[in-house]
């Protein structure tokens, strides 16, 4: 019997459990330092639409992690999803496919790719019209390239990796799912991974490791264990974006716990994506509030940085914007936001725009001096990250690690660059496409 230790279960260890799983000769654990998610027992935020809701379920997401964005900023709160089902329990539900182009330029150009994409059993369903709020009817009227969004749910619930993979396949004598289980490191025979040791003693062993932790802890778990490999916890990316806070006119309320954010528009400037995605409401402690987020998907910079403290907690500095394309990009990207906010669709239903929380209105943004000013002191992520153990630096294609034995990582942190969409997705893809390969089999 093959034992296999997979540690996370978010995007990627959702589906690295099933297909694993899935060879009866193998018996697969699924370790994850967060609660369970099981049938009947979905808590109504998750079920429901509004992602800021989700967000504040407890124990769904790291609360004590934190991240700096620039040289110029404070570190501030990082939210990543925490239990089975991981960030898939409480994004925001949007549902983008990776570009062909993108894959074949990492050197993913065999059919295997197809062959994964149709393996994906996560669904996705168009944002019903009922549904759209202010700001998504907005951008609808005011683009005519802006559209619904595609979220990863069925019958208007949202589903999750671990609805979408560990469900249908619970009862498999040779799965097991240990949720409340947080995996300190990973244990050595030399080069060769022979299991994990929880937080709390506990040592599980196994044929083969794989971390699935995602961008942030993988490397950290990885640094804690010893794990030497050049490039480690390198080459940290996330979408860069800066946000329009949007008042609404008076006599105009938002439903605060319906859909927040239900279409986008996506515009190429130059050679970057610019994305512009709408916040209908901020929860119930900011009525008459809406945002437009402005966010960089094709960044080029790639200087952040995952490394651990004493205790061995992440230490996060995501260095965005160290390059001057990156900010041209962006300070394009809030041009555009600017000229939507000024068409009639807008005007009709916003009383202001404003900039910053003392009430700097968009006024302010008299040129592009004063954008990237501003885009300086307030460009925040979209809890993207990826690349901390990108492929080709510290995993070869079949995610193993350089220079050990039956050792894995299998999440966003092995993307050789960060995808030009939101990263659910893709992370599916990958983990779909690795299994495909024989990744942890050879």
């Amino acid at each position: 019997m093959q034992r296999w230790v997979v540690v996370g279960a978010g995007s990627a260890g959702c589906v690295l459990g099933a297909r694993l799983s899935q060879d009866p000769g193998s018996h697969v654990t699924v370790l994850d330092d967060g609660p369970s998610l099981l049938p009947g027992e979905v808590p109504a935020a998750i079920d429901g639409p509004n992602f800021l809701a989700a967000l504040d379920e407890p124990g769904r997401t790291h609360n004590a992690l934190l991240a700096t964005r620039t040289s110029r900023q404070a570190p501030s709160a990082y939210q990543r999803g925490r239990g089975v089902g991981g960030s898939s329990a409480v994004n925001a539900m949007i549902a983008k496919t990776i570009d062909p182009a993108l894959c074949a330029r990492w050197g993913w150009v065999d059919v295997d790719v197809d062959v994964a994409a149709s393996r994906i059993q996560i669904p996705s369903e168009l944002a019903a019209p009922h549904e759209l709020g202010l700001v998504d009817r907005a951008l609808l009227a005011a683009c005519p390239t802006a559209r619904s969004a595609q979220l990863t749910r069925r019958n208007g619930r949202r589903c999750t990796a671990a609805e979408a993979y560990l469900w249908p396949v619970a009862d498999r004598a040779n799965l097991d799912v240990r949720p409340l289980s947080r995996v300190d490191r990973v244990l050595f025979d030399g080069n060769r991974a022979v299991g994990v040791r929880l937080t709390d003693g506990t040592e599980t062993c196994a044929d083969r490791v794989v971390v699935a932790a995602g961008a942030i802890h993988s490397p950290a778990i990885l640094l804690r264990s010893g794990v030497e490999v050049p490039g480690l916890g390198s080459n940290l990316q996330d979408h860069p974006s800066v946000a329009l806070t949007l008042q609404y006119r008076a006599g105009l309320v938002a439903e605060q716990t319906g859909l927040c954010m239900g279409s986008l528009l996506e515009q190429r400037i130059g050679d970057d994506i610019i994305q512009l995605l709408p916040m209908n409401h901020l929860g119930s402690g900011s009525p008459g509030y809406g945002l437009l987020m402005v966010a960089l998907m094709t960044p080029t910079g790639a200087s952040g940085t995952v490394a651990i403290d004493g205790a061995g907690d992440p230490v996060i500095n995501f260095n965005l914007l160290d390059g001057q394309r990156d900010l041209d990009a962006l300070v394009a990207g809030v041009r555009l936001a600017l000229d939507v906010v000024r068409r009639q669709a807008f005007t009709e239903i916003i009383e202001e725009v404003y900039i910053d929380a003392v009430g700097t209105t968009a006024e302010a943004l008299t040129d592009d001096a004063a954008i990237a000013a501003w885009i300086r002191g307030n460009v925040a992520d979209y809890v993207h990250a990826t690349g901390t153990c990108g492929m080709g630096r510290v995993v070869d294609e079949h995610g193993a690690v350089a220079g050990y034995s039956d050792l894995y990582v299998c999440d966003a942190s092995v993307f050789p660059s960060i995808p030009d969409v939101n990263t659910h997705m893709p992370t599916t893809l990958l983990a779909e496409l690795l299994c495909l390969r024989g990744m942890m089999t050879r």
